[in-house]
């Protein structure tokens, strides 16, 4: 009970802003200078000690908190809290000099070693019983100590991609243990072709030498699962030696390296890191890539609300302009962020990282964000009472998203489309559909396949290659009690082995869809320009230009409504939107791969149709975003954008940062974040 208590009081509350800080780079005689700016900035907590390895224990089974304790004592006097790491991610050079098996062997084949980080192998029992002893002896020494604030494992958990014969070795008797014989291995992955089957588990090897997708396919699934259960193991040490403070640990957004959603089983709470100020973000301009990487986030644990642990104030290429870092936090803390640490405070006097970041500078001075930053700071504690236990507006909708399909596009894109940096292609794919919808300021969320369905009226579920028949039969049941699913090209091909369906696309969803794909390709350039023209009522669609692939779609039942259809003479007449009814719901199928402004247009037609409102009707680039609880609610509408844009608001709000009455017309400045609470709200923060 005592745990569950410390956890749930913890994790209720809106905690605020903080930011990474590293005493260990710098002189002690040094540490009371960044205390007080880190109390002057009115910050609540820092994350600290997450690449400590070597400090805190300097010889093997020596361990050494004097030094943290003295910094963690100077932040407590001042009223800030630690977020404490464990510092799993960077081995000190005794471990890898006396245990070199802990290194990773990557595709390239050679070893990865000590001087960077992440240079560690997930299935190593080395690593794992130095990993052990450190997190167990840190977990004894302050599992009751108050000035923590929560726990964070490691540091961006994750391994590199390895390749070692240990791995190997695992990853036979992993599919030994999930296939049973060889012959239903063979049969699963189809390895009979170029006649290339196995004769016994032993023999079979890494995708690197065996070039095959269904191998690449259980390959990420094996290591995934190595990956996961590595650092769960730190969870439970820390949960065994008596802390009961949240767990959570600082995931790197749309890594396809793990499996997300497994991942935060073992964690009270999600948290992420986020660099989003640029001008090529891969989820959208400006706001939308926001939007994404939050939900995103949120997704992973169901919609609990989430932490940032890693979120941009500094430099890292582009130098954030006037209120674009308030703007960024304000707009995540609309959403339902309830904690997010910048990073970092002080500036890595050398090293891999010594030439960007630092909200202070090399000597501890402030930077050219610091009044910006304490103007925040005060204005979330203003808003606490508010924030306090609130949730986001619910959603309707939600992007379906799964790590079979991240790991199947990163290693094999299929088009040109699918191509992203570190393997994102999936991702950025699936942000088009989703920025489509949330441009219009209806609440979208990302749900994975643990989630419960039926919390949403529409699931829009695009390019789902691989698709188990336990989520086709989950996806059922969702329109047959009365949900709309929406489908797009590359959807249904293959199942969790990698290995196509034996009955047209969309595979195991053919017959709620009443549809099968007979043929599907590039917009083949020498056929001339296609188009997709509308052909009923029930959506009001216009025509759309810019396609990059087709489905050529045929209809199976009568019940089927041909909702648009291909315009150009080799393509003439072929279904390009198509709906059908089953049970209490609808199937839609998208046969089409489309340019933004085409998906643009698909969402405001199909949202429109469907119900689906906006949380507020704002001009075009302006966004809002809703917290509330009880009677209390709060809208967040934000400018990201470089220009004053006025907008007209009904009556009935408050500035809730001025206690002013605000209606009629309102002019935003750039990168303005208006935080307003309705009238009759029964609490207010302000006299």
């Amino acid at each position: 009970m005592r745990q569950q208590h410390s956890q749930s009081s913890e994790l209720d509350m809106f905690q605020g802003i903080g930011g990474a800080f590293f005493p260990e780079h710098h002189p002690c005689a040094s540490w009371p200078t960044y205390v007080g700016r880190i109390a002057d900035l009115g910050l609540s907590f820092v994350r600290i000690a997450e690449f400590t390895w070597d400090k805190l224990e300097p010889r093997e089974g020596v361990f050494d908190f004097g030094w943290l304790d003295e910094v963690m004592g100077m932040l407590r006097e001042r009223g800030v809290r630690a977020i404490l790491c464990t510092p799993t991610a960077v081995p000190p050079i005794w471990a890898c000099e006396a245990y070199p098996e802990i290194h990773p062997i990557p595709e390239n084949g050679r070893t990865f070693g000590f001087g960077i980080r992440r240079y560690t192998c997930p299935t190593s029992p080395a690593y794992h019983r130095l990993s052990e002893s450190i997190v167990s002896a840190m977990a004894d020494h302050y599992a009751e100590d108050d000035r923590v604030l929560a726990w964070q494992i490691d540091n961006e958990v994750g391994h590199p991609f390895c390749f070692c014969p240990r791995c190997l070795q695992n990853f036979q008797a992993w599919c030994e243990q999930r296939y049973g014989t060889i012959a239903q291995f063979n049969d699963a992955l189809c390895t009979h072709f170029l006649g290339q089957t196995f004769q016994q588990f032993g023999q079979i090897s890494f995708p690197t030498t065996y070039s095959h997708p269904g191998m690449w396919q259980i390959y990420h699934q094996f290591f995934s699962e190595a990956t996961i259960a590595c650092f769960h193991q730190q969870a439970h040490t820390l949960r065994a030696h008596g802390v009961t403070k949240p767990i959570t640990t600082n995931m790197m957004i749309t890594w396809h390296g793990y499996d997300h959603e497994q991942m935060a089983k073992a964690l009270d709470v999600v948290a992420g890191d986020h660099y989003g100020l640029g001008e090529h973000n891969l989820f959208g301009a400006g706001y939308l890539h926001e939007l994404f990487t939050h939900a995103y986030l949120k997704g992973m644990k169901h919609g609990q609300k989430i932490w940032f642990h890693e979120f941009q104030w500094g430099r890292t290429g582009n130098m954030p302009l006037p209120g674009e870092v308030r703007w960024d936090a304000l707009a995540h803390v609309g959403l339902g962020a309830d904690l997010i640490n910048f990073f970092r405070v002080d500036t890595c006097p050398s090293g891999m990282e010594r030439d960007g970041y630092g909200l202070l500078g090399v000597h501890g001075q402030p930077g050219r964000v610091y009044e910006e930053v304490k103007q925040l700071s005060a204005d979330l504690a203003y808003l606490k009472p508010l924030l306090d236990g609130s949730q986001p507006a619910p959603a309707e909708v939600a992007v379906l998203f799964t790590h079979a399909n991240h790991a199947e596009f990163a290693r094999t894109p299929k088009h040109p489309t699918f191509h992203g940096p570190s393997g994102n292609g999936y991702s950025m794919h699936l942000s088009r559909h989703y920025q489509a919808i949330a441009r219009r300021n209806i609440p979208c969320d990302i749900v994975y396949p643990g989630d419960d369905f039926a919390k949403y009226r529409v699931i829009v579920a695009p390019a789902l290659y691989i698709l188990p028949r336990a989520l086709a039969e989950k996806l059922g049941r969702f329109v047959e009690e009365g949900g709309t699913l929406l489908l797009s090209s590359f959807s249904g091909v293959a199942d969790e082995h990698g290995r196509v369906w034996d009955i047209p696309v969309p595979g195991p969803l053919r017959g709620i869809a009443g549809i099968e794909v007979i043929d599907y390709g590039n917009a083949y350039e020498k056929a001339g320009a296609v188009r997709i023209v509308p052909e009923h009522p029930r959506v009001a669609l216009p025509p759309l230009e810019g396609l990059q692939w087709i489905d050529e779609i045929r209809p199976l039942a009568d019940d089927v409504e041909v909702l648009a259809r291909f315009d150009n003479p080799f393509y003439a007449g072929i279904p390009a939107l198509v709906r059908r009814p089953h049970g209490r719901g609808n199937v839609y199928y998208l046969g089409a791969v489309l340019e933004q402004e085409g998906y643009n247009q698909v969402y405001h037609a199909l949202t429109t149709a469907l119900g689906l409102r906006p949380l507020l009707e704002l001009p075009d680039g302006l966004y809002a975003a809703k917290r509330q609880k009880g009677d209390i609610r709060l809208l967040f509408i934000n400018n990201p954008t470089i220009e004053p844009r006025v907008i007209d608001l009904p009556s009935g709000y408050t500035d809730a940062l001025r206690g002013t009455a605000v209606s009629d017309e309102v002019t935003l400045q750039p990168f303005e974040v208006l935080v307003l609470q309705e009238v009759d709200s029964k609490e207010c923060c302000y006299a």
